[in-house]
């Protein structure tokens, strides 16, 4: 099966590994079609009518950017943190909150 790996250049996860039983099963698993796409993209590049439309790329609020709804949230009192490193570098952290004054945790230093 490593040999296999090498020579197409494409993995097998351990799920597809373990149902494969025969040598026609591995050939037939490394015969199939490698996407490197997602569904979303590929649905997205499809000729839709025109009043549908796919949006790849979400918005987000930010109050300072917002003409929409003048700086107005949806969700008042909480922030929105970005959590994933892939879009930490695309997106920043909106802070709508405000610090309440008195409060110091002394465990964090701040």
């Amino acid at each position: 099966m490593s040999r296999l790996i090498k020579e197409f250049k494409h993995d097998c996860p351990n799920s597809i590994l373990s149902e494969i039983k025969t040598v026609s099963d591995a050939i037939e698993y490394f015969e199939t079609e490698v996407h490197e796409t997602s569904t979303f993209e590929d649905m997205s590049k499809l000729d839709l009518p025109k009043n549908l439309h796919m949006q790849l790329e979400y918005m987000r609020f930010d109050p300072e950017t917002d003409t929409m709804f003048n700086g107005r949230t949806a969700f008042p009192g909480s922030d929105t943190y970005v959590t994933s490193i892939k879009y930490k570098r695309k997106y920043k952290n909106i802070k709508t909150t405000k610090e309440k004054p008195g409060f110091i945790n002394y465990y964090y230093g701040y």
